[in-house]
């Protein structure tokens, strides 16, 4: 029981923190978001072994 409480806060408190990224980063200017976002993407594809 306790592991789902923990697992179940962990989960919620990293859904606030990406609900709180999303709203950060959409009052960005448009070409500081689209570069944000290339630059994330490209990590990931890196990360994944993806070519990209």
């Amino acid at each position: 029981m306790r592991k789902r409480l923990i697992i179940a806060y962990d989960i919620f408190v990293l859904a606030g923190f990406g609900a709180y990224m999303a709203l950060t980063v959409w009052r960005l200017p448009e070409a500081l978001r689209h570069r944000l976002f290339t630059a994330s993407m490209g990590f990931l594809t890196q990360l994944t072994g993806m070519p990209g």
